[in-house]
């Protein structure tokens, strides 16, 4: 039975519970919008809320290392690829330390990395549909057989929405104009929902996609993916694979670092890279985590030193939904393996 006793719930509580509390406080006293993009503020108050969600944030990846039953591996092809992610992320790093503008300009609207993350998400969008029709021709055994249906139609939805709105519903390229009701309230006069409230959009999306990535990876190999309630959708969980090639994208948090859901995903994400390192089989993976670990940390500090000399606040944000895309493709693929296998 699923009680407070349950140090996995009782972590999670204390995790959400103090994002909450904090927020509503900034919101009711301070009069600070929960979801707002601006440069990192270096204070008492808010190195106090850092310190505490990177806490509570190490508290609950480290319940949930301890209920685990099982663990699984990141293959040596696997790892290559990780390893290729995680230097296109420090030569990111690296062009923003030799020339801020050209960092703006290679992640402006229209770039090379908003195309390149369109088309991952539509490659994800596709590999979730043939998941979807191969689970449509082999009927689950047990269960409900709706429920994998529905999410696996919901993933793919997702990812194309995800898609369309990264290029506009290819606006620019069509060239249609954007409908004047739509353009009053769309903050870039463009056709897209995501821009009538960027900053919430964009804190669900970063922090979303860091608890998505690298938390459930987690709590897949732990006794959490057995409970009733969770053991039906645990199939479609992302794997520890996943986890490592989505880790590089924790390091493009600058904009949005003042926000303590995107701090929460960073800390997590973290965290799990330690969890890994300290569950892996093989000395191999062992480095593999432990490498992404000082990546994940020593990026993040670097971004943070360098953020001050971009040009605008927001110039790294393209940078982490390709990142953040690479990883969703992963997901997709591996969903896709797995279910053709």
């Amino acid at each position: 039975m699923i009680t407070l006793r349950c140090p996995v719930i009782r972590s999670a509580l204390l995790w959400c519970g103090f994002m909450i509390a904090v927020a509503a406080y900034e919101q009711i006293v301070l009069g600070w919008h929960f979801a707002r993009e601006e440069a990192p503020i270096h204070d008492g108050w808010h190195w106090m809320r850092t310190a505490g969600i990177a806490v509570l944030s190490f508290l609950l990846v480290a319940a949930l290392a301890q209920s685990q039953v099982r663990r699984e591996q990141v293959s040596v092809r696997a790892g290559a690829l990780v390893f290729a992610v995680a230097l296109l992320s420090l030569a990111a790093i690296a062009l923003l330390a030799a020339s801020p503008g050209a960092f703006a300009q290679i992640g402006a609207e229209d770039s090379t990395i908003e195309w390149l993350s369109a088309v991952l998400l539509f490659g994800a969008a596709g590999l979730m549909g043939w998941r979807l029709r191969d689970r449509t021709r082999r009927q689950p055994a047990h269960g409900q057989s709706w429920v994998p249906m529905v999410v696996g139609l919901g993933f793919a939805a997702l990812f194309a929405l995800m898609a369309l709105e990264e290029v506009s519903w290819f606006q620019r390229q069509i060239g249609f104009a954007t409908p004047e009701a739509i353009a009053a309230r769309n903050w870039q006069g463009e056709f897209n929902l995501h821009n009538f409230h960027t900053d919430i959009t964009e804190l669900a999306l970063y922090s979303g996609t860091g608890a998505f990535l690298l938390l459930l990876p987690l709590l897949r190999e732990s006794d959490v993916a057995r409970w009733p309630m969770v053991r039906v959708v645990a199939p479609f969980l992302p794997d520890r694979t996943v986890a490592a090639v989505s880790a590089p994208m924790l390091v493009f948090t600058y904009s949005h670092w003042t926000l303590l859901p995107v701090q929460a995903a960073f800390w997590t994400g973290l965290a799990v890279c330690v969890a890994f390192a300290r569950s892996s089989a093989t000395r191999r993976e062992t480095l593999l985590w432990s490498a992404l670990a000082i990546w994940v940390g020593m990026g993040q500090l670097t971004m943070l030193a360098l953020g001050p000399t971009k040009l605008m606040v927001f110039d790294s944000s393209e940078y982490r939904e390709l990142f953040m895309s690479i990883g969703l493709a992963m997901y997709a693929f591996r969903q896709s393996r797995t279910c053709s296998a």
